[in-house]
């Protein structure tokens, strides 16, 4: 591929691709807000053991085959949350930084590092998208650079910024499609008139833009089946806050979501099941055609 032609594929692609994020973020809540996450983080904090450490093995598996070793590496956890990868990654001797907008998170992470007799190397309260990669020390300064299924990095500018971050590899993981649990699709219909359709981070447009640009990333798609039982309380907070992504949620919406979550939680929980399929790649940013 000649350069004019991979600098006109990359300029377009791009404008796509903001474009697409653009619309995706109209309203600009839920999960695009601090606060949506700071109610989650204690459901996140107390997620199970088994799940957390199937997730490391798989990007661990990715990692590996780049050659990079974990012990002494220098890591940034972009949207690390309450630490289900920098925590065993930090015990596994690297030297982590991570970096969320949300306090609880943060604060969740660092009670589980205290816990677990984990040294982070750092734990950074930041919006990603207003990072100022020389102020913070990040530019071009870590051996891996991720960033996990996070809202974080899912705009070209955003995911640019990841790039310059790394001196070596990054993972990425995003989803490619979401069939979500029934109650979403309800509830939307009964409370709006019309389709649920929730626009989220994609694994596409990275993709796209790294093979634009000359990268060969290592991918993997898989899917899952997830599976929770949550309090009414808990599912009235999260639906709310995804559909509070693109429409203005009052408070006798969330009165309907109660009285809907209440009839189906026969044992004070409901059971959701949601089928996810998720793209995950590494590669490395020294190695280009």
């Amino acid at each position: 591929m000649t350069e004019d032609f991979r600098n006109d594929n990359s300029r377009h692609w791009t404008e796509y691709w903001k474009r697409v994020s653009s619309r995706g973020k109209m309203g600009g809540g839920g999960p695009m807000k601090a606060g949506f996450w700071d109610t989650r983080a204690g459901q996140f904090a107390k997620k199970p053991a088994g799940r957390e450490e199937d997730r490391l093995t798989g990007i661990l598996g990715l990692v590996n085959q780049t050659g990079l070793e974990i012990d002494g590496a220098r890591v940034l956890d972009i949207g690390a949350g309450t630490g289900a990868l920098a925590i065993p990654l930090a015990e596994r001797g690297a030297k982590v930084t991570a970096v969320d907008f949300s306090s609880e998170m943060l604060r969740h992470l660092v009670q589980r590092a205290d816990a677990a007799r984990v040294k982070m190397e750092r734990t950074v309260l930041l919006s990603w998208d207003d990072v100022n990669l020389d102020a913070e020390g990040f530019r071009k300064n870590f051996d891996l650079v991720i960033a996990s299924m996070t809202p974080a990095v899912q705009t070209p500018e955003t995911f640019r910024l990841m790039l310059e971050a790394a001196k070596g590899v990054c993972y990425y993981s995003g989803w490619i499609d979401r069939c979500w649990d029934p109650a979403y699709h309800e509830l939307y219909r009964m409370l709006f008139g019309e389709e649920f359709s929730h626009n989220s981070h994609g694994f596409t447009y990275p993709f796209m833009y790294l093979y634009m640009n000359g990268f060969r990333p290592i991918v993997r798609i898989r899917q899952d089946v997830w599976k929770g039982d949550e309090t009414v309380e808990e599912m009235v907070s999260t639906v709310a806050g995804f559909f509070g992504a693109t429409k203005d949620i009052d408070e006798t919406m969330k009165e309907r979501m109660r009285d809907y979550f209440t009839a189906r939680a026969a044992t004070g929980k409901y059971s959701s099941q949601t089928t996810a399929t998720t793209g995950t790649m590494v590669w490395d940013m020294r190695k280009r055609e």
